[in-house]
């Protein structure tokens, strides 16, 4: 046979597995509909192993594992349309029902919120941004905003949670594994850093002091001075501690707030790498809260160590047709390289095939977690 002669056959292949595919997914409905009067999860496991299993001892060795990639998909969207039908349950889907039921409020325009750092903090202005009003306390460390929500000093926390050019702030996501709370809002906000001292004068430079993330994003301009960099925990801090000094030989990387309140000269307006540098901050608080407009959502879940885990997941978003924004892994703590997984994606939770979803995501996981639902602003 020549080429166009394969093609044909294909197409006529082609044109019958459509039409056994429509059928069989019109038995899957039937099926979501029996599921849904009594109330059984979408996903069954043992089912679909046995379905791939019998299929494979009819299918030629070296096909096999295309096979199972084939049915893997077909598993997948047969779920996804089930789930339309049928009503998933667990326990985050059950406190989320609850919440959409009484109706979603306006987030408040004011708060008490805990930062990190001191005054004149990218998360203060941060914070400024997200609260038309707000009364802001400051902690030295990350874990110390946490600690503030957890133990009810401040009602809410802001936190840098990742950035376009130095990636994500590691740290906080590590604590978000260790700390119970909810994001409630989120806000990117274009960081512009400038380079300052007491004298104004960059011969003067011989050491640039600042947070790390800053210091990446400024490393262009940094290698260009030739100057040695010194770690700070906040811009704001390294800000205050060259004010203090009043050493005419040290620099900080900070924001023009910033150099104002702390009476530094300003040697150069932009330093960053990109002019395209953003952050994204996220507004925590301790009890779960969803208020409206809410079109993003935030989940932390572990993953078996075995083949596959991963794709399975991500299938899932593909078959709900609901777009990730961010995918982050870190390691578990005392495990043997098995890792949290962290996912944003876009979603209304208000829809009941988006809390479908996390409920499926929760009962396929042994540690699942809801981070938040919540609205970003720019």
């Amino acid at each position: 046979m020549d080429l166009l002669e394969i093609r044909n056959k294909i197409d006529a292949i082609d044109d019958e597995l459509v039409k056994l595919y429509a059928s069989r997914m019109a038995l899957s409905k039937e099926v979501g509909l029996l599921k849904s009067k009594t109330e059984k999860a979408v996903h069954d496991g043992k089912r679909e192993s046995e379905i791939l299993y019998r299929l494979s001892q009819k299918t030629p060795e070296e096909l096999r594992l295309y096979l199972k990639e084939l049915y893997d998909t077909i598993f997948y969207t047969s779920k996804a349309y089930q789930a339309k039908f049928a009503v998933e349950t667990s326990p985050v889907k059950q406190e989320l029902d609850k919440l959409v039921e009484n109706g979603l409020i306006n987030f408040p325009v004011d708060g008490t919120v805990a930062c990190q750092g001191v005054y004149g903090a990218n998360s203060g202005l941060a914070a400024e941004k997200i609260f038309p009003i707000s009364d802001v306390t400051y902690f030295k460390t990350f874990e110390g905003v946490f600690n503030a929500v957890e133990k009810g000093l401040c009602e809410f926390g802001v936190l840098p949670i990742e950035n376009s050019t130095a990636g994500s702030v590691s740290e906080v996501y590590d604590l978000m594994r260790k700390y119970d709370f909810h994001i409630v809002k989120s806000v990117r906000m274009q960081i512009d850093h400038c380079l300052c001292s007491i004298t104004g004068n960059v011969s003067d430079i011989k050491t640039v002091i600042s947070h790390p993330q800053a210091l990446t994003q400024c490393s262009e301009a940094l290698k260009v001075l030739g100057v040695k960099t010194e770690i700070a925990e906040n811009t704001a801090v390294a800000a205050q501690r060259v004010s203090e000094l009043g050493d005419k030989s040290l620099g900080v990387l900070c924001s023009k707030e910033c150099a104002n309140a702390y009476g530094l000269k300003i040697v150069n307006d932009k330093v960053q790498n990109s002019e395209k540098n953003y952050t994204r901050f996220i507004c925590i608080t301790k009890n779960m809260r969803i208020y409206k407009g809410a079109d993003k959502i935030s989940v932390m879940t572990s993953l078996s160590h075995t083949p596959g885990s991963l794709n399975k997941v991500l299938a899932r978003f593909y078959a709900f047709g609901l777009n990730l924004t961010k995918i982050e892994s870190r390691p578990i703590e005392g495990s043997d390289f098995e890792f949290m997984f962290y996912f944003d994606f876009e979603g209304d939770v208000t829809d009941s095939e988006v809390r479908n979803l996390i409920a499926e995501l929760e009962n396929g996981s042994c540690k699942f977690v809801l981070l938040g639902c919540y609205k970003e602003s720019i």
